[in-house]
């Protein structure tokens, strides 16, 4: 297994394009996300930045006592890095924190059971089984949901040499009707099971059709022992 460094300055670029997109307000209420923002595009590079230094110390975020590093990717996504808006959330974390560690249905407990059912098959299956886990119901935190869905997938992929999961303006509206059939699936019952099993395969075929491989850094730059490229 190839595990590869990602290109931030090219995500960050990309990132930053998505803001010239028209998108409306409805659509983020369905998708249960914050409205795209600078900020928040700034604060979704972090998670990627995040991301970026736990593929080059090649640390497997789903070994046992690694969980809470996921935990941080959501702290990220919702309120960046500085101290002052960690203390300005400090309760808003605190019940995120609750829910993923003791939430027996949605928290880390099912998405590791996920994992260990899922991690045999081909990586934008698995990246794909990830992230459908992270939005659908009960959802793994309480906001940022698909934005750290997208940066988990993401290092599912970029662990197995191949490219993040990076939305793009062109790809937005398609993930955007992806993300919204993924947040409607309630995982209990047979029809949950069904309807997860339709999302995975649509979001894993949209991972294929739209992976570019500009979104990783040059393979020569390969990752050795100490993380270092």
């Amino acid at each position: 297994m190839e595990w590869r460094r990602l290109n931030i300055a090219r995500i960050e670029a990309t990132l930053d394009g998505l803001l010239a997109r028209s998108v409306a307000p409805e659509t983020w209420e369905r998708l249960r996300e914050e409205p795209l923002t600078r900020d928040a595009t700034r604060r979704l590079g972090l998670a990627y930045r995040a991301v970026d230094r736990l593929l080059g110390a090649r640390i497997d975020i789903f070994e046992y006592g690694e969980s809470r590093r996921i935990l941080e990717l959501n702290h990220l996504v919702l309120c960046g890095d500085t101290p002052e808006r960690r203390a300005q959330y400090a309760d808003h974390l605190a019940a995120t924190e609750h829910r993923f560690y003791d939430d027996p249905r949605g928290g880390v407990a099912a998405l590791m059971d996920r994992y260990a059912r899922s991690r045999r098959h081909a990586p934008e299956v698995l990246a794909a089984e990830i992230y459908v886990q992270t939005v659908s119901g009960p959802q793994l935190f309480l906001e940022g949901n698909s934005r750290a869905a997208a940066v988990l997938a993401s290092y599912c992929l970029a662990r197995a040499g191949l490219p993040p999961l990076v939305v793009t303006a062109e790809t937005m509206p398609e993930y955007h009707g992806l993300v919204e059939r993924s947040v409607a699936v309630d995982r209990d019952g047979i029809t949950g099971m069904l309807s997860f099993g339709t999302a995975v395969r649509r979001l894993a075929h949209f991972i294929r059709e739209t992976g570019d491989a500009d979104f990783l850094l040059p393979s020569e730059m390969r990752i050795v022992a100490g993380g270092e490229a």
